[in-house]
């Protein structure tokens, strides 16, 4: 006999929720009860089913009265809504959801682990003590854990190597997967390469390496479009969009701002980039091959799951700008790529990264399953 759940869902940002509403009518539609945690009330568009409940917290940062704050009302949520199972994204939730969730006693406490950013680059001394304190965090907490999912065998072997996870406890999910009818796909509406990123504006991101690249090629071909698209962001590696708006104004990217919706500059771009120094797996590559369009990644963590090299794109060296316009420039010179490897993309998204069967494969893991019981 199928047995529901009470199911505590926990993310950074209830944007974040919002995009993986897939997962949460799934277990809605399945007869579980679902409570969301997220730490910023923003307009609502859709529950999904599911009841909705804001606890402030720093996204970036720690602090400790603040996080200790969220913890304890955390604590408090939880012995209210006596939850079954919790299923935490991102660092923060993950920590302070393990550790609330084996205070109160939920039966079964479940982390996924959607990419190593900021804390874990390491580029400068502040991040080294950021990933350090988070690194230590994530160990005490992952050991109040059933199960922890991993979108990619870089991050899994990083945990595993440095004793943060537990062997027997871990597995991989395809990323978070992509709706293939939402983002169909959309034949080239240009032949000359148009070349964009879609990102926060963050230096791991490869925001500034993107900006050097495109002055690189448009010194070579003038012609070519470089384009920008994504929201300012307030981290600590946040780039100033005073910065950004400059090199708009120059020439060399075209700034776009923010959108709700990202399939109209899909369908506009020839070939999608995301130079990032490091992800879980990123959403914006699947959706830009859900589309049809040729990917230029970087050679990195997360980033490299979703190229095969020379079938549906290139991948470059993070932090290398020469190489990334070296890549763009092989579209430039043979724009007919654009077209090949942008069928290439749709058909890996479809073998591989199809949200449903991504979320059928999620829930089995965690016993969600129709044939599982806790």
């Amino acid at each position: 006999m199928k047995t529901t759940k009470r199911i505590a869902v926990l993310a950074s940002s209830r944007a974040f929720i919002e995009s993986h509403h897939h997962l949460i009518r799934m277990l809605v539609s399945s007869g579980h009860e679902v409570f969301c945690i997220v730490p910023d009330e923003t307009v609502k568009k859709d529950d999904f089913g599911a009841k909705f409940y804001y606890l402030p917290l720093q996204r970036t940062g720690f602090n400790p009265l603040s996080d200790l704050n969220f913890l304890c009302r955390l604590i408090s949520l939880f012995r209210r809504l006596k939850p079954d199972m919790t299923i935490a994204y991102t660092l923060k939730p993950v920590i302070y959801a393990s550790i609330a969730a084996k205070i109160v006693k939920v039966p079964f406490i479940s982390s996924v682990i959607t990419g190593l950013g900021y804390p874990f680059n390491k580029d400068s001394l502040r991040q080294k003590l950021a990933g350090f304190l988070a690194m230590n965090l994530c160990r005490i907490a992952l050991a109040f854990n059933q199960k922890v999912l991993f979108l990619n065998p870089d991050d899994l072997e990083e945990f595993s190597r440095l004793r943060v996870v537990e062997p027997g406890k871990s597995a991989i999910i395809n990323g978070s997967g992509v709706d293939l009818d939402y983002f169909s796909f959309s034949p080239l509406e240009t032949k000359k390469p148009v070349f964009l990123l879609i990102a926060r504006l963050l230096k791991e991101k490869g925001i500034l390496e993107f900006i050097e690249a495109a002055k690189i090629v448009k010194d070579k071909y003038p012609e070519v479009s470089c384009k920008l698209l994504g929201p300012k962001d307030p981290g600590p590696s946040g780039i100033s969009l005073s910065l950004i708006e400059r090199y708009s104004r120059d020439g060399v990217v075209e700034y776009l701002g923010k959108t709700d919706d990202v399939r109209p500059y899909l369908r506009e771009a020839g070939v999608y980039i995301l130079p990032s120094y490091r992800e879980g797996i990123p959403r914006t590559n699947l959706e830009a091959m859900a589309t049809g369009r040729a990917i230029i990644t970087t050679d990195a963590p997360g980033c490299r799951e979703t190229v095969k090299e020379n079938l549906n794109g290139f991948l470059v060296p993070p932090k290398n700008s020469v190489a990334l316009a070296e890549a763009m420039m092989k579209f430039v010179e043979k724009p007919a790529l654009m077209q090949t490897m942008g069928k290439a993309s749709r058909q890996l998204a479809e073998n591989k990264f199809e949200v449903n069967e991504v979320n059928q494969a999620m829930l089995k893991y965690l016993r969600l399953d129709e044939s599982s019981e806790l």
